[in-house]
């Protein structure tokens, strides 16, 4: 199906929009993907130019993802939708326990210790009573965890998905859901890779085969209706 036509790839350019934003609210699960103080704030050690470079991945994060992201989790509160918080966290000092892909050099070489500052989910989004945090150590939040057991067992069919990074994380998590015949919804204004260049690659590669790709507004004013 094919709900707007941002976002569109070459495989799909031809297709007519043919469906609408839709879910039902008891069988929606919003999916926070690693919104936790190590990825919204940079590190201490920063050095200028790298600040530099990652500067316009901050001001996005903390001026656009993280007040939708609020929005978001404010009115899915308010409707009774289900909500998982996805972290990555290791359980061992040295991080032996985590997958390939984050043993690699640099970047990707992520260690976040359990029950640290840099573990914490932000202030904004911080967890209330009745909602699901899932600990992984890969970049799908499925992959190694039990929340497609969670998923199943509260008979959750449809999936929004926001958070960072878009094109690792997020996508790995999307492709997951996808893969396990959930629909999702992955909403652009909420999710940030390391450029915009990247996000939207991310959101192109994405939309119209793993999930549709809609904005804040479109779930609030969908919400709105019901």
């Amino acid at each position: 199906m094919k709900v707007n036509d941002r976002y569109c790839s070459f495989y799909y350019a031809p297709d007519p929009i043919d469906d609408t934003l839709h879910f039902d609210v008891n069988r929606t699960a919003l999916l926070l993907i690693d919104l936790q103080n190590y990825f919204v704030d940079p590190p201490k050690d920063l050095n200028e130019p790298d600040m530099e470079r990652w500067r316009p991945f901050y001001d996005e994060v903390h001026n656009i993802v993280v007040p939708n992201n609020k929005k978001l989790l404010d009115k899915c509160r308010e409707k009774g939708i289900t909500i998982v918080h996805i972290t990555i966290v290791s359980q061992f000092e040295d991080g032996r326990e985590r997958s390939i892909s984050h043993r690699r050099a640099e970047f990707n070489n992520i260690i976040i210790r359990k029950n640290t500052p840099e573990a914490a989910i932000i202030d904004e989004l911080a967890p209330q009573t009745n909602e699901i945090i899932v600990e992984k150590t890969t970049h799908s939040g499925l992959t190694g965890t039990n929340l497609r057991l969670i998923l199943n067992n509260l008979g959750i069919t449809d999936c929004i998905a926001t958070g960072l990074v878009t094109d690792q994380c997020v996508s790995c998590t999307v492709r997951s859901l996808s893969d396990e015949n959930y629909r999702v919804w992955v909403v652009e204004d909420a999710t940030m890779a390391g450029s915009h260049e990247l996000r939207d690659h991310a959101l192109v590669i994405m939309n119209n085969t793993y999930c549709n790709v809609v904005n804040t507004q479109e779930v609030l004013d969908y919400l709105d209706t019901l």
